[in-house]
């Protein structure tokens, strides 16, 4: 969502190095952005609405300085305009501040500030605009018209933060100190650097290549950022200090690399996670690197979206190989439900790490004395930080906003917390760990076989006409190739903005067969097994209502033909790993159909790559 990026202490390019932040932090989703200078006589503020391209025009002209904040803002509190944009000031422009997350008192200390000045005091609809009202307030206080030393500004900082409830991270320049930054973090993620400068920012892909080890502030976490320190204190006001952490990732995993967009090198990338996520942890003898203390009597998964559905995978993957029972929750539900039991395990699954609602559910399964294990790509976020376990899917940096390479990395995350759950219950022998293995080994190459084939491009070229002009799409399957179909429904939803429905094939009789009329497109997700006679009459109970049926089957499937109007076959391969397979064809008929509608696959409209706020 929101993204953030400050630098102090830098003695040229300031603007540039901003705006470059900013650019890496585009992939999040925004609508609006800004950036703020603090010289010495005054604060210089730049907004604009839209793309950024649409800042670089207004801040041509823009004096450089030693010390500035930038944003890149994802409409919360009014509509996206230039007047909403961030950084935000108070009316005499002695503060400026960026903020992300939501300031849930927005309306009490509205009113207050209203009652304490007038009603057109505010400039814009946003509840960050009130933090820079409070802390000039708490300035005028503090030292009145004098420029504050840093006793002065943590002061009034403190008393600042005391009045704001709810999650934010938050940085903020005050007129005549433009040699500080004023920081806090509330539940969302705020990250600390120095090489040569200060550096400050929400998301640490924008300070790839500006530094080299970042420092992870924690929740509850304020202070004052220097060029060559910084000053932290804790949640009661202890000062406190913070390890720093070396990057996981260099410049160019986040590059183009000759790509046309993010999304089909991330789906290029797939075979590169599988290696890189199962290298070291499975093997014809041995399970490795996934830590679960004891044998749970249930697994309670917590996800949102993509992670979501990999999560189904992993409930399938968990009580076929383990028996344990297990149930998925939507991790924005799990808080309210009932408590999971008196063995319980509690796995949570996040791409950034960095997922409200996914962190809110863990903390509420520790809060009830569960142990709790992460599947994440982020291994220094917050989520990884505040689990008891976690397991790194290793997929790097995923650029596009629709997730791809990761749910993949999170499906095999799934499949070896299962097969180490089969083991404690000694349902998986090493004899079936070899045979797992062996196939693992053997599937990036059928993978990569897959994404070079003629086939598969001639396939897609004949499925995608089947969705020309069309606004509905319905995805089908059963048993482990359901959440498939979910996933499938989701990206072509997310990137063409055809509405798309995933549904278990069984499901079809009892209501959604009245939404199929002539020419809708449905895709079949054909597995092999006592399912695929059942989704074959799935897709005849289609077909005979005027639907037209792409099927994604295995190769040699000689039936499948009869039962569509194309068929796109994919490798062979384990059981278990055969559904991936399948969901790499689902991601590149969305990515092709939305490519079709001329729609912007890396950035969505509407949506963000990092939901920090629930």
């Amino acid at each position: 969502m929101c993204g953030i990026i400050g630098i102090t202490g830098d003695k040229e390019g300031m603007v540039s190095r901003l705006m470059a932040g900013l650019t890496k932090m585009e992939y999040r989703g925004y609508d609006s952005a800004g950036v703020c200078i603090s010289h010495p006589e005054g604060l210089d503020v730049k907004r604009s609405e839209g793309v950024l391209d649409n800042l670089k025009e207004t801040v041509k002209d823009m004096k450089d300085g030693t010390c500035g904040i930038a944003h890149t803002r994802w409409a919360t509190h009014g509509p996206p305009t230039e007047e909403n944009a961030h950084p935000h000031c108070d009316p005499q422009f002695r503060v400026a501040v960026v903020h992300n997350g939501i300031i849930e008192n927005e309306v009490q200390l509205r009113q207050i500030l209203i009652e304490a000045n007038n009603n057109d005091c505010f400039k814009s609809e946003t509840d960050t605009e009130l933090v820079a009202h409070v802390l000039a307030q708490e300035l005028d206080a503090e030292c009145g018209d004098v420029v504050p030393d840093d006793e002065q500004l943590l002061a009034a900082w403190r008393r600042s933060l005391d009045r704001f409830d709810g999650s934010f991270s938050l940085a903020a320049v005050v007129k005549g100190r433009s040699d500080v930054i004023l920081v806090a973090r509330s539940f969302s993620p705020l990250i600390l650097a120095h090489n040569e400068a200060g550096f400050l920012a929400s998301d640490v892909s924008c300070l790839v290549g500006m530094v080299k080890e970042v420092c992870f502030i924690e929740d509850g976490d304020w202070g004052l950022l220097h060029k060559d320190r910084m000053e932290l204190f804790d949640s009661e006001g202890n000062p406190v200090s913070r390890k720093s952490t070396k990057l996981q990732w260099n410049e160019e995993d986040a590059e183009l690399g000759g790509w046309p967009t993010f999304m089909l090198k991330e789906i290029n990338e797939q075979p590169a996670v599988v290696r890189a996520c199962l290298q070291g942890r499975l093997s014809r003898e041995a399970l490795r690197g996934v830590k679960i203390p004891y044998k749970p009597d249930l697994v309670r998964i917590i996800a949102c979206g993509t992670a979501f559905h990999a999560g189904m995978m992993a409930r399938h993957y968990i009580e076929e190989l383990s028996g344990i029972p297990c149930i998925v929750d939507h991790a924005h539900e799990f808080r309210y439900g009932t408590p999971a039991g008196p063995k319980a395990l509690v796995l949570g699954v996040s791409q950034s790490g960095e997922t409200a609602d996914t962190l809110a559910g863990l903390m509420t399964a520790q809060e009830r004395g569960y142990p709790t294990l992460s599947i994440v790509n982020v291994e220094t976020s917050t989520i990884a930080r505040q689990s008891d376990a976690i397991l790194g899917i290793r997929a790097g940096p995923e650029i596009g906003v629709a997730s791809t390479k990761a749910f993949t990395g999170q499906v095999l995350g799934g499949l070896l917390v299962a097969l180490r759950l089969g083991r404690l219950t000694n349902k998986v022998h090493t004899e079936e760990l070899a045979v797992i293995s062996n196939a693992a080994r053997r599937f990036p190459n059928a993978m990569e076989r897959l994404l070079a084939s003629t086939q598969l491009e001639q396939g897609l070229k004949r499925a995608r006409r089947l969705f020309h002009d069309k606004n509905h799409a319905f995805f089908l399957g059963r048993n482990s190739s359901y959440p498939i179909a979910l996933e499938g429904a989701l990206k072509l939803k997310e990137i063409s903005y055809i509405h798309a429905e995933g549904y278990a094939g069984g499901e079809l009789k009892h209501g959604p067969l009245a939404l199929i009329e002539d020419g809708t497109p449905v895709v079949v997700i054909s597995s092999e097994g006592i399912i695929q006679q059942k989704l074959f009459g799935n897709a005849r109970e289609v077909s005979a209502r005027g639907a037209r049926v792409i099927m994604i089957a295995v190769e040699g499937d000689e039936e499948a033909a009869a039962h569509a109007d194309v068929v796109i076959t994919v490798p062979k391969t384990h059981p278990l790993l055969q559904p991936i397979m399948h969901n790499v064809v689902c991601q590149l008929l969305s990515y092709h159909v939305a490519m079709d509608r001329d729609c912007n696959v890396d950035r969505p409209r509407n949506l963000a790559k990092s939901v920090t706020v629930e």
